[in-house]
Parts: C-alpha cells; structure tokens; sequence
C-alpha cells in the first residue's frame, strides 16, 4: 500500500497538500549520527528553512519548558532503547524564538527485539491548543460566575421548576439551594401588585392570548423577550428589598425554548444613593437661587445646550416657552461688545483643550444687562477632539459693581498695588504696577508673585512652603525695605512693599503696596560713603590723637629725667672749684647727653613712621626677607643654637614697604633668640595664612615667655622691658608696632610663661 501511494504520483500529491494544509511533517533519527532528516513541513514548522537535518542535542534545546523537555528526553530515550512509542503535546520554541505547540509522535522498528529505526511524526497544533485554552478559559470563567457569591442567578425550566440556585442566589435570599430546586415557584418571592401590574404592561404590549395561566418566568412569551427591570423580592425571613432582574430566554441550537435565565442584584445601596441624588439635587437647586448661579452643559456634536431651572432665571427666560436651547441662544444674549472676547475665548478654550473660566455681560430681552461669571470643563473623545462641555454660570452683577468701585480706589493709589490671594498668585494688578513692572495686567492675571519678586530677592519673608505671603496670616501689615523687583526687562528694582491680609468668603486675599525706592537707595548710598570717610577720619584722628598721647608720654618720662639730670649737673659743675670734679662732673654729661640722643632719634624715627613714611611698597618674597634676616643674626643664630623653620605655602608674597618687613622680621626673630630659655635651645616657627583675605604672619617661639595679665597692657610700649637681659631697651616692639599700623595693619600676642610667645601680625 505505501509503496503503491509512493508510485502514484498523484495520490502522493494529493497528500502532500493535506499534510501542509494540517501541518504534518514526517522524521526520522538516524540511530548512529543522532541526527534528525526532516521533511519540508517539518523543516518550516521549526523555522529551519531549507534545512532538512537537525542533531537530537538542539532539538532538545528548543523545548524551554523543564516539564516538556523532561517528557520529550524521556519518551525518546525510551523509543531508542527498548522501542516503546509515544504521542505528545508539547511547548517549545523555534529556532528563530518563535513559540508553538506540537504534537510529536514518536515510531519505532525493531527486528529480533532491537531497536533498528525510529520515526515519527511532527504536526503543529498552536492554533488548536488556543482555541482549547480560550474555551477551558471561557468554561472556567463562567463556572466561576455561576458559583460566585457576588452575583445572584437562577435557571428554570418551561415547566418552572428551578433548575440552577447559586451560592449568591442562597446569601441574597437566605434560602439553600435545596430548599428551593424542585420546591419553591419562582412566584413566591414576588409581590402579587407588583406581578399583576407586569402582567397587564405585558398584555398590553403583547395581546391578551399571551397572559392566559400568566407566570412571568415561562409559557406566557416572556421567552419572545428580553426583560431587565427592577422588581421587589422577598427573603426567607419575610424582609422586602428591592433588586434588579434581568431576564434571558434559554434556547436550544434549534431555537426551541427551554427556559429562562434570571440574574439579579441587591440594589438597596443604589436605591438610597439615588434618594440622597435626589435630595441633593433639590437641595442644590435651592443653592443656585441663593448663590445665583445654574449650571449648564453643551453637547458639541448635535449642538445641544441643557440648561438647569436656575440658569432660565439668570437670563430672564421662561423653560415653557423656550424648549430648545441651543448655542446661538446663548452667544444672541451676550453683550455686542463682549462677543469677540467670548468666541475667543471659546477657540482657545477647544484648541489648547482647558477650560479656564472667562467674565463677561448678557443682555436681557428686557435690555438688563448683567455679568455673568463662566467656569466649565471640556471633555474629549479618545481622538482628543472635543465632544461636551459643562460648567456653571453665575450672575456676579453685584460683585461687578462692587469690584469696579474698589478698582477705582485701586488705580487712585500713588503706589503699585496688587490684590494676591492666598497661594502667592496676582489677581489684580493697577497701572501703576504696569508702569513699574512693564508687564499689562492681563499678563499679571494669575501669575504667581515670584514672577515680579523672585525668591532670591527675598530676604524677610521665609516658609516652609515657599509662600511668600503666609507669614501675614497673622499680622495686620508687614514692611520691608531690603527686598527687590524684577521688570519685565531683566532689570532689578529696589523696593518697599507693605502687606495687609483681608479675610473673604473667598479665603486670604492681601493688598500689596510696592514703591520703587531707587532714589532714596542712591540717597542711602551717598550717605554710607560718607559715613564710612567720617569713620576713616575719625579713625585716623583716633589714631594720631593716641600717637600724641604716646608721644606726649615719652617727652615727659624719657625727657625729662635727663633734662633735669643735666640741669643738676651744670648746677654740681657751676658750684665745683676743682678742675678734676668738673672734669669728672662734664664726662657724665656725655653719658647723659647720649641717652637724651637716642631718645631723641628713637622718637624722630617714629614720628616719620607714624606719618606714613616710607610710602614705596615692592612685592616682596617672605623667603627672602627671612634668608636676610638669618644672615644678619647668623653669629646669634650660632652661638645658641638655635633652629628656625618657616611655611610660606599659603602665602608667599606681599605688597608692603621693604625696610618695614625687614625691620618686623628682624625685631621679632632677635628678640626671640634673645629672650630664649636657659632649659632649652631656640625654636622659632614662622607661617604666613590668609584670613579674610588679609595675610597674617605668625612668629613662634618656646622661650622665657611674657606674663600677659602682669605686662600685656604695655606690651609694645616705649622702653618697656619685661626681664632682666642686659640688652633689653623697650624699643623693638614699641618700633614694629608703629611700623605695622602705619600700613593699616595690627600686631598682637599670645604667651606663656616659660614656655613661649606667638606674635600675630595681620599686614594690609
């Protein structure tokens, strides 16, 4: 027989069409190699294009299912074995990633028991196992359903007996499903009113030949209809509740009738919530007249308008009279003038898709004219194109009035005013605030404040939220003078603002009164630069004034014990009779006569400093002003050892007087050497630092120290000593003093006793 379908050349046409029309394919392994000859259908389900050879390690590969590839490995090891056949349904994926579903049939020929070919066949069924998914699915959902505790649902025969009574049927009516299948008629859960009206609505809809032996659940033409209504049923304890049933004719394949399916809610809640729609519907229908507003909606499609009874009101018109509102009934009472704003605003409105809200007139036909206030939503379609709006109405005649007399209080002020409410938005703005800002009021509308006051300008007022008006909840006004205004332009503006709260109905509402105080700014301006020449003078005059102090101090104390030691002198010289006493009194006036003159010089060489000479200022390395210095101490750098070390890392340079930094470098460095401890050999650490942008030099050293508490009021006074070194004249530091201020800078200093002082000198 196969051989005779393989010499008909036709027949085997006629089932090659069939086999790729079913998606069957044919292979066979070959038991040396492991290699799988496929056939072309076989060779495409597997997306192996003109491949017709596969080895049996890859075919495994494409089951990804670990369940299907262990029944696929184990089928096939057993057909290899001990030729045992096998049919399976399997998922797995092509080799291109596509996944399928194939039933695989696995054949085996043996001869004297071993296995000696295996065969099979290879059909795709994805289709078919879908198929069979989606109706388990379909099969599963609707068991569901009809088991579900959520939803109530009863079956009954033409006969009316209950066939079907689920779980949610037995919760809703508190009867078991036992209790009613085969026992309780449908009908006595019915109100017999309630059935009798059904029964003449049904007659008079369908003739009277329908109602004879009337049961609306069967025999009567229900079965001709469908039928969704709300009904009242009573429970198995007797209560009453109110449901909704729908009722479905049950058919066979042959339209013949077999019954009714009815499915049913509780709509108790519902019921209520629609008296409470109701309730509230009168109740804001009472609003409308007190607030004297309506509501509205337009239907864009067919270009009808529903208007609420209020909205009749506020356009003086009769809802008997007027049956068909439409738009152009609207757009002919607006005001003439008003009606580009409005049709503006409406292609704005459609085109950006936001309903905003928009005030303008209406004129009555009575020729009253009023302003009503337009606030509304815009619905779309899926497509984004419009399809309704809705919103409400309110006449604001009234509140027109009053704002136009507060506007003209507003536009009288002498200062830019705004009106903002509480979220920190303008919602008035005068022409003076167009004047000081540059922007109109129309681009003001709305805005929030930052846009003319941005929070960096804000240095007063600071919340939480960012709110620049918060803070004036509680306070009557605010002022502030350090706050500044943005223009239009860029441009910062000084100003003063004062803040007054007002409570509305509307919520916090504050006035804001801005002055541009540019003016009185450039006035303060001049005033702080002349303060600040006032300050320096009266520093300077301080500052001499001190200096003739100290001045005034040295003549008296320095002078004048060797005047009066000279005038003693000349009198023992004068008195003397002996050459050999007045030789011996005139060689004291020598030692006299040099201290007064280095005295004198001392004093000269300050005063030249103090007046600010020298004035030639070089820029100077710190490194070598300190080499110079070492080598001019390099004999007391010697002879006591001492190690010097210095950080000029920070700093390494400064604009300042050559002979002043060398003179401060070489005072502090020999002092300290000079006043070193007898314990220990000199260290002196020197560093430059810039603080505030002001270099400051630090000499350190660990020698005898000085006792601040007992000595540091005269510290750097003249010819001020604090030991007993024999070289010590009270002279250096009252020097690198002077020297230091004449250049605007200052010296100060740390010690302790026997353990070391630190100058700190802050150079200009």
């Amino acid at each position: 027989m196969h051989n005779a379908i393989k010499d008909n050349p036709k027949i085997k046409n006629t089932l090659d069409r069939i086999n790729n029309v079913a998606r069957i394919g044919i292979w066979e392994l070959n038991l040396e190699t492991k290699d799988y000859t496929l056939d072309k259908i076989t060779s495409d389900i597997l997306d192996l294009k003109d491949r017709n050879k596969i080895n049996l390690k890859e075919t495994i590969t494409l089951f990804t299912d670990k369940v299907h590839r262990k029944n696929i490995k184990e089928g096939m090891t057993n057909l290899i074995t001990n030729g045992v056949s096998f049919d399976k349904e399997v998922a797995l994926e092509t080799v291109t990633g596509k996944k399928i579903w194939a039933r695989k049939i696995g054949l085996a020929d043996k001869k004297n028991g071993v296995v000696t070919r295996v065969y099979g066949i290879f059909q795709e069924i994805t289709e078919a196992k879908k198929t069979e998914q989606q109706l388990h699915s379909v099969n599963s959902e609707l068991k569901s359903i009809i088991n579900s505790s959520a939803v109530s649902i009863v079956s009954i025969d033409k006969q009316g007996g209950v066939m079907q009574f689920n779980s949610g049927a037995e919760n809703l009516l508190g009867f078991s499903a036992n209790e009613v299948i085969g026992n309780l008629p449908p009908t006595s859960i019915l109100l017999e009113e309630e059935l009798a009206n059904f029964s003449k609505e049904f007659a008079s809809k369908f003739g009277k030949e329908h109602i004879k032996n009337y049961n609306p659940f069967y025999e009567l033409g229900i079965q001709d209809i469908k039928d969704t209504r709300e009904w009242t049923f009573r429970k198995k304890n007797g209560t009453l509740f109110p449901v909704e049933l729908s009722l479905t004719p049950l058919k066979n394949d042959l339209d013949e009738y077999l019954g009714i399916l009815g499915i049913f809610y509780d709509i108790t809640d519902r019921k209520k919530a629609e008296a409470e729609l109701l309730k509230k519907n009168q109740l804001l229908s009472y609003a409308e007249q007190i607030t004297m507003m309506g509501n509205w909606s337009w239907n864009m499609v067919n270009n009808d308008i529903t208007w609420s009874a209020n909205m009749y009101n506020i356009f003086g018109r009769d809802p008997n009279t007027l049956k068909n509102v439409t738009f152009d009934t609207y757009f002919n009472h607006i005001h003439p003038e008003d009606r580009k704003e409005v049709s503006n605003f409406i292609d704005i409105t459609v085109k950006e898709g936001k309903f905003t809200d928009v005030l303008h007139r209406i004129v009555l036909e009575d020729g009253t004219t009023k302003t009503v206030h337009l606030l509304g939503e815009l619905i779309t379609n899926e497509l984004g194109e419009p399809i309704e709006m809705m919103g409400t109405c309110q006449d604001v005649t009234q509140l027109r009035m009053a704002e136009l007399k507060f506007r003209g209080l507003l536009e009288s002020a002498p200062d830019a005013m705004l009106i903002v409410n509480e979220e920190g938005c303008i919602q008035i703005s005068n022409k003076q605030a167009e004047k000081l800002f540059g922007y109109s009021s129309l681009e003001l509308k709305n805005k929030p404040v930052e846009l003319l006051i941005p929070e960096k300008f804000m240095h007063t007022y600071k919340t939480n939220n960012n709110n620049f008006f918060t803070t004036i909840k509680t306070s009557e006004a605010e002022k502030s003078e350090d706050l500044y205004a943005l223009h239009k332009n860029g441009e910062k503006i000084p100003i003063q603002i004062s803040l007054s709260p007002l409570e509305t109905e509307e919520g916090l509402l504050i006035s804001v009164a801005i002055r541009d105080i540019t003016e009185q700014k450039h006035a303060e301006y001049k005033i702080l630069k002349a303060k600040e020449r006032l300050e320096v003078l009266t520093d300077n005059l301080l500052n001499k004034n001190r200096q003739l102090a100290d001045f005034a101090h040295i003549t008296s104390h320095n002078l004048r014990a060797p005047v009066s030691n000279l005038n003693s002198l000349l009198g023992f010289y004068n008195s003397a009779t002996d050459e050999e006493d007045k030789a011996e009194i005139f060689s004291k006036f020598e030692i006299v006569i040099g201290h007064l003159t280095e005295t004198l010089d001392t004093l000269v060489e300050a005063l030249k400093t103090s007046n600010g000479a020298p004035t030639e200022l070089k820029k100077l390395k710190f490194e070598d002003i300190l080499n110079k210095t070492k080598e001019i101490l390099t004999g007391e750098i010697e002879a006591t050892n001492a190690t010097i070390v210095s950080d000029f890392s920070s700093v390494n340079t400064v604009l300042y007087s050559k002979l002043y930094l060398e003179s401060i470098f070489l005072n502090l460095i020999s002092n300290a050497i000079k006043y070193k401890s007898p314990d220990r050999d000199p260290v002196i650490e020197i560093k430059t630092t810039l603080i505030k942008n002001r270099i400051t030099l630090t000499i350190k050293d660990n020698g005898l120290g000085i006792d601040l508490e007992k000595h540091g009021h005269k510290l750097f006074g003249l010819n001020k000593v604090f030991h007993r070194h024999p070289e010590a004249k009270g002279i250096g530091l009252f020097m690198t003093k002077v020297q230091i201020e004449s250049l605007g800078g200052s010296i100060s200093a740390k010690s302790h006793v026997n353990k070391g002082t630190t100058f700190i000198v802050t150079l200009n």
